[in-house]
């Protein structure tokens, strides 16, 4: 055992050493394992746990649970991280994990406070809210959970999804008022990051350790080792929101955006303390702590969060000011930046309360309203004092799992005090409960039995070949339900007909007690977990007599390969043929059954015991013939409610408060809230299970709908629905919320944040918002930071939105949130962009080609292993991040000069926009000579490939055609036709309908709309041709009339202006090009677990994050089908809302009960001209493209926006609107190739026109106007 020991210690310095390197290699682990028991140190890997235990661990176990708290998701994302965790349950076991973890927040004058400490292998949770006035309050302890991304307590959980960005918090239990009543508290949502997570005192100044030094002056290295140790500390402070909804009892649900403080540090830095801090409603926040070194010295440090995500150090001014019976004002003074002192005014006070934490500390807490001259927020002063009373050192009583010796293993029966019982994977999961409890029995009574094992199953079908033949078959994981269903009965048949072993009969009857009747029970292996349960659909059988026991021992064999236990398997990812074990046990009768929750599963209340009970059999509830009586027990003041189906309860008063003790007990030693079904006769309960309660952790409603959701660091946030909502306009799923979504705003935040102050936000979003699954543009964080330079020049304004976006407020918030830049920031950004134009523009163009092509190369095959998948998409996200710089690089280009040329016409840097400035944009820019804007050449290529069709005599039988599979085929008759479809599809068969989306289908996938598309330009054979003006004869016939140099000027930027719309646009066509080769790699993923039986559906790939599929992949998690499943069934929700362009605070769906429609003759709605001219016609409205699938040739087209997709209906249309656009917007640019009239920025123009109206539109004078369908031509 000595030689395992010292096994184990190597691999866990394997593991230490892999993981502190944040290394995702799993291969080289596992090598080192092979090679270990290569050498007879380690025959098995099972056995490691027991190994551990048995060596001097504690050293490695410290080590990798420093190690791994760098990076948590490493547990679920690698074969290897599976190894640790038991490296962290070891960690546990010592107590090595010593912490203190505190979130909290406030909003309006409610506030919620939750502190969960872990010490001594115990975590304690002291839960707080303020609501209406009243504090509730609690305190649970639990057993730390196993997995490192997980604190649970009691009613209590915390879950982390992303490492510093976002974790779930979820609470539904009893908390108690101030007067000690009883309430039941439900508060659950998302809690994200706005700010950077900071080590609290790395960036402490040497004044903030003032007295240490003072103290002992000639100390030096002690008080450099002090300094050090403080630096250096583990402690953590990070802003951030908690989006949640909160009830208390049976009132209105309300919903809160609490902000505030998270924070984690070592229990060993935790003296007597003062910790202030608050979260104004400006953005900008405070953490400052006094921290007692000794008795006598003290560390005075803090940090101040800055609303344009800087953070500075700052020091309190006066710490008599922390005192709540003074008037004093709380200053600050601040280290560096703009802001030299931070000031504010103490108000009314909400609430005080105090707790006795469990490493013998005094916490007090006071809460009260701050003010500064403008803005306010709610203070939290947490002073932290030792105390003198005795703590007496809590015990949790736990129930580790025992894992069997490869001899135990092989036995085919074994009764229920036998230890091998308790492996799960030998006697299922019924079973090895039913052993465990065996031997804590308390109170309670668990009837004699026996568990035929998964080792007799296993014999019994290698002894008959044709079963274990047929339950292969199972194996293959692409075939449809029939198969499935055909395969089960085939198996379950040939079990039922084949004998039982005498060797096996003669075990079951020497080890069976004895009894008149026995309950016979299924026990899978893999069942009656916290996120899966197979209950009530294995079999069970009650009153069996001895003599038929055999028989139904062959009948639960059989049941485990039932139709609706294969499918609920499948739809859950997991294992067809898991091995099956049976429980027979003696029969209780004449008694009272039933089963007992010890958590509500309907409210998901821990703070309430639910009993199900009736005489007679258990199995009569479970299986809904009788009703049973309803007994309801609070479990903090013990009060029973009984529903009663007949005229009396069937439970005394004392027997429910038995059942009440043994569940409490059960659920303290499973550590999870238990499902429990019992026999009660007398005095005596006889518990026969015993398993977690499935699905009771499963997120809310509202917590499903905020999933995706970003933080919003005030209520005032600019958030636009304009470019993005023409770029991205669809609701997004999991994939791209969680990858897609960061990649984009990662490269925005590198490119406009570090441009001002070098600051990149590394933990929260920036550029990029979601709300709704549905992605916005914050231009508050990236427009509004050069806010003096977008108020003098409103521009900018009409090239992303083609309509003013920003008012006076707005500029103002602005102001005070990010300051004025730099004198010298207009020059940086003016050198910048003449750089970009005249020197980098071209190699830019050049690489996101490059980058295109080599993303392409590195697509993996069907043949790549799933783990090097995950590594090279890795590898392929940091080039797609490229990419989008390449292509926001190339945007830049063409605004600025679109930016500049819009100066020139005005004459003027600054000033408001006429309407005849307006007009010579059109003009200008709907002149564009050059032939290689990628946009505007596929309607070219479209129309070409219809004119070869037809010239080859194609054209009749090409529209007769009834698909598009047989339209293709047409096209391949004529070489000219084929040969001009395969070049259309190389240039531009990535692109298509969402091609920004992971989920989206190319034109060369999905052919359907470019068939439909020839179809309508074979039907409309003239389509006029635009006739393009120089560059002279443009500026001749301009409104403004330039002169002189300013005439030469604008000349020369009109040509730079269309030189960066054909940068961009090809930019563009990389970049999707690029998404693509990532779209089909996530493909392979989900095409690869599909393959292994882990996913139900090959398409559910795209409702996970990538680190969940790297967990998926690992752990085979049915949490993780039931969460992706849940999300996919919940999107139809998000699909078709509307929202507003521009939100000053929360992008909410416009109601369509709100809009106001007019649909009078003589309507007239204004818009922004894009393309001058003049033009009458019937209108197509069309709010998507299948709608837009039936325009018709010379019909005005009105939608909300149009994308690379729209551009085939450009050559038949007479003119378009769109609701939705700015000067660059893809309409835009494609309607001035076409020389189309057109107008963008048209408010509700989809819902003010329907289809048929006869309509005028009007891009010279900016409107279009519905007509009497009796006018005159």
């Amino acid at each position: 055992m000595s030689g395992l020991s010292q096994a184990g210690r190597q691999v866990a310095r394997v593991a230490v050493r892999q993981a502190s390197t944040h290394s995702h290699d799993s291969h080289a682990v596992w090598k080192e394992i092979n090679r270990l028991a290569s050498e007879g140190k380690w025959d098995n890997v099972n056995n490691m746990p027991k190994m551990f235990l048995f060596g001097e661990a504690k050293q490695e176990a410290t080590a990798a649970y420093r190690a791994i708290n760098k990076n948590p998701d490493f547990f679920r994302q690698s074969p290897y991280g599976q190894y640790l965790k038991i490296v962290w349950r070891l960690a546990l076991l010592f107590g090595i994990i010593k912490e203190l973890t505190t979130i909290s927040g406030s909003s309006d004058n409610s506030f919620y406070f939750i502190q969960v400490i872990a010490n001594n292998g115990i975590h304690t949770a002291h839960v707080r809210i303020f609501e209406n006035n009243t504090l509730y309050s609690g305190t649970f302890d639990d057993q730390p959970n196993p997995d490192p991304c997980i604190i649970s307590c009691g009613p209590l959980l915390i879950e982390l999804r992303l490492p510093f960005r976002k974790w779930r918090i979820n609470f539904r239990g009893n908390l108690e008022d101030n007067e000690r009543n009883a309430h039941f508290v439900s508060f659950s949502g998302w809690w994200r990051s706005v700010s950077n997570a900071r080590l609290f005192y790395s960036n402490a100044p040497l004044k903030a350790f003032a007295e240490v030094y003072e103290d002992k002056p000639m100390a030096l290295m002690e008080n450099l080792a002090v300094i050090e140790r403080y630096r250096k500390a583990n402690e953590f402070h990070q802003m951030g929101e908690y989006h949640a909804e909160v009830k208390i009892d049976d009132g209105d649900v309300v919903v809160h955006r609490f902000r505030g403080l998270r924070h984690r540090s070592p229990l060993s830095l935790e003296f007597d303390s003062t910790h202030f801090h608050t979260y104004l409603t400006d953005g900008n926040g405070v953490s400052h702590k006094i921290a007692s070194v000794d008795n006598k010295n003290a560390i005075r440090h803090g940090v101040a969060f800055r609303a344009d995500h800087t953070a500075r150090p700052i020091t309190l001014c006066n710490p008599h000011s922390l005192e709540t019976d003074n008037l004093l004002p709380i200053e600050f003074d601040v280290s560096s930046g703009a802001v030299s002192q931070i000031e504010m005014r103490k108000g009314t006070q909400l609430s005080h309360f105090t707790f006795v934490r469990e490493d013998k500390k005094v916490i007090e807490v006071t809460t009260f309203k701050v003010n500064t001259a403008v803005f306010s927020g709610v203070g939290f002063l947490i002073r932290t004092r030792e105390t003198t009373h005795n703590i007496e050192k809590k015990v949790m009583e736990s129930l580790p799992e025992y894992c069997a010796s490869e001899s135990e293993k092989l036995k085919r029966v074994v009764p229920f005090e036998h230890r091998a019982c308790q492996d799960k994977s030998l006697t299922g999961g019924k079973g090895a409960n039913l052993a465990r409890l065996q031997t804590i029995t308390d109170e309670f009574h668990i009837p004699p039995g026996l568990v035929v094992t998964t080792a007799a199953f296993d014999e019994h079908v290698r002894t008959h070949g044709e079963i274990g033949e047929t339950i292969a078959l199972l194996d293959v994981n692409d075939k449809n339900p029939e198969y499935y269903e055909t395969i089960g009965k085939r198996i379950a048949k040939l079990l039922v007909e084949s004998p039982i072993s005498a060797s096996l009969s003669d075990q079951i009857e020497e080890w069976l007690p004895s009894s008149e009747f026995y309950a016979v029970r299924s026990s899978a292996v893999g069942e009656d977990g916290a996120d899966l349960s197979s209950a009530g659909q294995l079999e069970s059988y009650l009153d069996v007599p001895f003599q038929q026991i055999t028989e139904k021992l062959k009948l639960c064999w059989a049941s485990n390969f039932r139709n609706e236990v294969l499918n609920y398997r499948k739809n859950y990812g997991q294992q067809l043929n898991p091995s099956m074990a049976v429980v027979i046990q003696n029969m209780n009768r004449n008694g009272t059954a039933g089963v007992m929750f010890t958590a509500n599963p309907v409210k998901a209340d821990r703070g309430e015991i639910v009993i199900n009970a009736l005489r007679g059999s258990g199995e009569q509830i479970v299986s809904g013939v009788a009703t049973p009586d309803e007994i309801h027990v609070n479990r903090l003041n013990r009060e029973v409610t009984i529903k009663k189906a007949g005229e009396d309860c069937c439970l005394n008063d004392n027997q429910i408060q038995k059942l009440s003790r043994v569940g409490e007990y059960l659920e303290t030693v499973f550590g999870k809230p238990q499902d429990i079904e019992f026999v009660v006769r007398g005095d005596t309960v006889n518990v026969v299970q015993s398993r977690d309660i499935t699905g009771l952790d499963k997120e809310t409603a509202f917590e499903m709908y905020t999933e995706y959701d970003s933080p919003c660091a005030t209520d005032k946030e600019v958030i636009t629905n304009a470019n993005v909502g023409e770029v991205l306009p669809a609701p997004v799923n999991a994939m791209e919320a969680y990858n897609l979504t960061i990649m984009f705003d990662k490269v925005i935040s590198c490119m406009t944040v570090k441009e001002l102050n070098d600051v990149v936000p590394a933990h929260t979003t920036i550029g990029f918002n979601v709300q709704h699954r549905k992605i916005f543009f914050n231009i508050g964080e990236v427009i509004l930071r050069i806010w003096e330079l977008v108020e003098k020049d409103r521009i900018p304004d009409i090239v992303i939105a083609g309509e003013t976006l920003f008012t006076p407020e707005m500029f103002k918030e602005a102001a005070h949130k990010f300051g004025k830049a730099s004198p010298i920031f207009p020059l940086q950004r003016m050198f910048n962009m003449i750089k970009l134009i005249y020197f980098t523009s071209n190699s830019i163009k050049t690489e996101i080609g490059n980058i295109d092509e080599e993303v392409k190369r590195m697509v993996p095959s069907d043949e790549t292993p799933i783990e090097n998948v995950f590594e090279r998409y890795a590898e392929m996200e940091k080039m797609c991040c490229d990419a989008i710089k390449c292509h926001t690089y190339m945007s830049m280009f063409s605004s600025f000069t679109y930016i500049l040329c819009g100066m020139l016409i005005r004459g003027s840097d600054h000033g408001p926009l006429s309407d005849e400035n307006i007009s010579d944009f059109a003009n200008v820019f709907s002149n564009n000579s050059r032939g290689d804007v990628v946009s505007a050449d596929v309607p070219n290529s479209l129309k070409k490939l219809t004119e070869t069709i037809r010239n080859e005599g194609l054209g009749d039988e090409f529209l007769a055609s009834s698909n598009d599979t047989d339209a293709l085929d047409v096209i391949k008759k004529g070489s000219k036709s084929s040969a001009e479809l395969r070049k259309f599809l190389e240039m531009h068969g990535h692109r298509g309908p969402k091609e920004l989306y992971f989920d989206a289908k190319t034109w060369e996938e999905d052919t359907d709309l470019l068939v439909h598309t020839i179809k309508s330009m074979l039907a409309c054979p003239g389509t006029s041709q635009k006739t393009i003006e120089n560059e002279d004869d443009v500026i001749d016939k301009l409104k403004c009339k330039p002169r002189g140099i300013r005439r030469r000027i604008l000349k020369y930027f009109i040509g730079q202006t269309h030189r960066g719309v054909a940068f961009r646009e090809s930019a563009k066509n990389h970049l999707v090009s690029t998404v693509h080769s990532l779209r089909k790699t996530l493909r392979l993923m989900g095409k690869k677990l599909y393959e292994k039986g882990y996913l139900p559906d090959e398409s559910l790939w795209m409702h996970f994050s990538v680190h969940e599929l790297k967990e998926l992949n690992v752990t085979r998690s049915a949490k993780l089908i039931s969460r992706a499943v849940r999300r996919r069934q919940i999107a139809p929700k998000f699909e078709g809302l509307q929202f507003p362009l521009v939100a000053h605070g929360y992008m909410n769906p416009i109601k369509d009960e709100t809009l106001e429609i007019d649909a009078s003759v003589g309507l007239v709605l204004r818009g922004t001209t894009v393309c001058e001219g003049k033009v009458r016609g019937l209108a197509r409205v069309a709010k998507t493209l299948d709608e837009a699938k039936e325009t018709k040739p010379g019909e005005i087209l009105i939608t909300k926006h149009t994308d690379i997709c729209w551009s085939p209906f450009f050559p038949i249309i007479s003119g378009i609107v769109t609701e939705i656009g700015g000067l660059l917007s893809h309409g835009a640019v494609v309607a001035r190739e076409y020389g189309l009239p057109s107008l963008i920025a048209v408010t509700n123009a989809t819902n003010h026109f329907k289809t048929g109206d006869l309509v005028e539109l009007n891009s010279v004078n900016g409107i279009i106007s519905r007509l009497d369908t009796n006018l005159d031509e």
